[in-house]
């Protein structure tokens, strides 16, 4: 990762904001931040400028870390805009979306059209982002998806039964081991090990905490350990198989930032030729991480309705207890999740 970003910020924010410990969980600030910033394209009225201030949203920084995405085969990257009066749109609103985000907008016609084009832009990992359209106005939705293979891929041999020590439980888990020279650091906090995948601007980022409570788990998601300073290390890791689904309904975290104003109302007049209020935030995501390498996917929907430390020779990094596991490119990161049992 290069110099702090607005997405580095943000993550180090959310892991004492949404719930990581209490099962495992991953969510992708990047996808929230790309569907916020179609959203301020809708307008400049006070709300917007709230919004842009307190997530501190930097339209230009996610922009480019699109335009860096959309050039990288093991990435798709996609946004839509659903409106109930499609006619009602202005045209230099809709030339703007095409130019910028490739969008052209629909006319909203039913949940099943959402949850299609989330289908088709997600590899089929997400099939459902709304239940509903009934009283919406307008749909802002983002999608990513990812899939790569390891530069350095898990011997399925070398795979066995061991035990995970979760915050609460003790399970057993399918472990991954491998042992060559990659990119270490021990920081104050955590161990941290990078993984690249071929053909791909994203890495792994594996932060292990050195201390086990919750609140030195949270703690380890900082921005020294997001964007460390490594060295090549020979080391032997063994890192879980794991599989994750989770679902957030984003409107309290937007809360906690000092967001409110987008929840009473927006003034679209110049774009969407309406007045908006935001109703919902939702964000669904997946990611699979096993022996040949990694598949993630995240659609963030927003629905609005009327109205360096000493290297040593060799190391050891064994994930037997919960760890910190992002995917992250060259402007911040894209997916983070907690492997917690």
């Amino acid at each position: 990762m290069s110099n702090t970003s607005t997405l580095n910020q943000h993550t180090q924010k959310v892991a004492g904001m949404l719930d990581f410990t209490s099962k495992s969980t991953c969510y992708s600030p990047f996808s929230l931040m790309h569907a916020l910033s179609l959203l301020a394209k809708c307008s400049n009225d006070a709300s917007i400028q709230e919004l842009v201030q307190k997530l501190e949203l930097n339209e230009a920084q996610i922009q480019d870390f699109v335009a860096q995405l959309k050039k990288d085969a093991s990435i798709a990257v996609a946004s839509n805009i659903f409106d109930a009066n499609i006619l009602g749109l202005n045209e230099d609103f809709k030339k703007l979306m095409l130019k910028q985000y490739d969008v052209v907008p629909e006319q909203l016609v039913s949940a099943a059209q959402v949850n299609g084009w989330c289908s088709k832009h997600t590899n089929n990992k997400i099939k459902e982002i709304v239940d509903s359209v009934e009283g919406m106005e307008t749909v802002l939705i983002s999608a990513i998806h990812f899939k790569a293979a390891w530069d350095f891929k898990f011997n399925t041999y070398l795979t066995c039964k061991m035990p995970f020590n979760g915050f609460t439980k003790q399970s057993e888990v399918n472990m991954m081991n491998a042992k060559f020279k990659m990119d270490y650091v021990k920081t104050r906090t955590a161990q941290v090990v990078r993984l690249p995948y071929c053909n791909s601007t994203l890495s792994a980022y594996i932060i292990l905490p050195l201390a086990k409570s919750q609140k030195d788990f949270r703690d380890a998601l900082s921005l020294a350990n997001l964007q460390p300073s490594f060295s090549k290390c020979e080391t032997a890791l063994s890192l879980p198989r794991f599989t994750i689904s989770s679902s957030f309904n984003l409107e309290d975290l937007l809360q906690q930032f000092g967001v409110s104003k987008i929840f009473n109302n927006i003034d679209c007049a110049e774009t969407l030729n309406k007045q908006l209020r935001m109703q919902k935030i939702i964000q669904k995501t997946f990611i699979e991480t096993n022996e040949n390498g990694t598949e993630a996917a995240a659609v963030t929907a927003i629905e609005a309705d009327g109205i360096a430390f000493f290297k040593p020779k060799f190391e050891k990094v064994v994930c037997d207890r919960p760890f910190w596991f992002v995917l992250s490119g060259t402007n911040g990161v894209v997916f983070v999740s907690s492997v917690v049992e």
